[in-house]
């Protein structure tokens, strides 16, 4: 995309991906579309009383600084057509409430007022307002298939559905069909921007964290070393993909784990500082950063020793028995999930599949899990306890060894084999050149067994059998 080419043909997604990928001239486009609209934005907020405090100007400004900050270090994505301007919008307004807020909690000589979320539906659109609306209908028209939008041009030319239906050879129900998706699609794009409320639950601002470098990422989330500005030390920023954060069920997970985390207080168990949630309504977790690697990048290099691999799991097993202990089962330990320092601790980490048990001593089905070290029983809604980690010990073990999985194939092939029950290969018969023991070859499989009731009933159990071997 040339810098000479129009602004106009640029959608709001292109500005994005042009300023993270540091494209000439791209700030400067951000800002010559947006700047002048989210001005009178933030003027229309600021009541008679405040505005001899609070310049709109000083507002835009640091706005789209924190944009440009996060949006280059790739926090931002857009999903929808004018994502853009909604995002640029709640940054603002976000920035203005702290700002009012700062004024009136000291009570500076100004009478306590309420902010606005949204200027009043009754005051007529602005030039601005109507050029954003203009934007947004473009980018949705441009994405329709063909077919959509000769049926959205027949339409305001004046043609019926039947007319239309003719015309495209369709029949007229599915033209009408066609219709109220256009609608609806309009309606939500169109929709004035919504601006969640705090989640008390969320106690940390965004604003105390500088985001340094994009660690790595998994199914649900991103990791980012980023540092703590009021104590000026690294921490890490977990955060859910956007596509998650508008899916009750992960959102609830991710809330879960900080939870569930905060309920565990042990060396060998992952911190948790707290809960955070961006201005746009995400949320966060702000966690002791491990200055290392995990376990996997570990075995990915060279399998473990018996003796190195006998370490790790004990320093493991200390971890997931403060967690028992405070009656949460983790429910997804794999060598991605473990982490070691280069002074050699070992720490257990991502919670996010984790859950209470019930007075009852179980819970039921965990749902989630890497499918290569799923204990059998996550596949079916029976309640589960504790053993489920023990299996994962299991796994662990087998994988610090071979530096495979305990099962392999194709994901459906490994479905079948926890369906039917089958067991593992020995780890023995994978690794012949490492000589394990027959003893701990046993323990492992034991701790593997599709049966739960014929594993290591907990994990104190465990680490006497793994001591005698050892």
């Amino acid at each position: 995309m040339s810098q000479a080419e129009p602004q106009s043909e640029l959608s709001s997604r292109e500005l994005l991906a042009g300023w993270i990928a540091r494209s000439p001239g791209a700030a400067d486009r951000i800002v010559s579309r947006y700047a002048a609209r989210l001005l009178p934005l933030i003027r229309q907020q600021i009541s008679q009383k405040l505005r001899s405090r609070i310049d709109a100007e000083d507002i835009t400004q640091s706005a789209m600084g924190s944009f440009f900050l996060r949006a280059a270090d790739d926090q931002f994505v857009l999903e929808r057509s004018g994502d853009l301007w909604r995002l640029l919008a709640a940054i603002s307004l976000n920035k203005l409430r702290r700002k009012v807020a700062w004024h009136l909690a000291a009570k500076r000589s100004v009478e306590r007022e309420e902010l606005p979320l949204l200027s009043s539906p009754d005051a007529a659109p602005s030039h601005e307002d109507a050029l954003a609306v203009l934007e947004i209908a473009d980018e949705i028209f441009q994405e329709l298939p063909d077919e959509a939008k000769t049926v959205l041009k027949l339409t305001l030319a004046g043609n019926t559905p039947e007319e239309i239906a003719i015309e495209l050879g369709k029949s007229p129900r599915t033209v009408r069909r066609w219709l109220q998706t256009l609608r609806e699609t309009l309606e939500r794009e169109l929709s004035p921007p919504t601006f969640p409320q705090a989640d008390p639950r969320a106690t940390l601002s965004w604003e105390d964290y500088v985001l340094k470098q994009h660690v790595g990422s998994g199914g649900f989330g991103k990791v980012y070393r980023a540092i703590e500005k009021r104590r000026n030390r690294t921490v890490a920023i977990k955060a859910l993909h956007k596509r998650h954060q508008k899916d009750p069920s992960a959102v609830e997970h991710f809330i879960q784990e900080s939870i569930l985390l905060g309920k565990i207080h042990h060396p060998c168990v992952v911190g948790i500082h707290g809960l955070g949630q961006y201005p746009g309504g995400g949320y966060f977790l702000a966690l002791d950063w491990v200055e290392g690697e995990d376990l996997q990048q570990i075995i990915d290099r060279q399998p473990l020793s018996s003796s190195e691999a006998i370490r790790v799991i004990l320093q493991v097993a200390f971890g997931i028995q403060a967690a028992h202990e405070a009656n949460i089962i983790h429910g997804d330990l794999k060598p991605g999930n473990i982490l070691l320092s280069r002074s050699g601790t070992v720490q257990v980490s991502d919670f996010g599949f984790a859950a209470l048990r019930s007075d009852r001593r179980a819970i039921h089905r965990i749902r989630g899990g890497t499918i290569a070290y799923l204990a059998p029983e996550q596949l079916r809604n029976a309640s589960i306890d504790n053993t489920i980690d023990i299996y994962g010990l299991g796994g662990l073990l087998y994988a610090l060894l071979t530096g495979k999985p305990p099962r392999s194939g194709s994901p459906d092939q490994i479905l079948r084999q926890l369906e039917n029950n089958s067991p593992s290969v020995h780890p023995s018969s994978v690794r012949p050149d490492l000589n394990i023991v027959p003893e701990f070859d046993e323990l492992i499989m034991r701790c593997l067994d599709p049966n739960p009731a014929r594993r290591f009933r907990d994990i104190l159990t465990f680490l006497n059998a793994v001591d005698r071997i050892h």
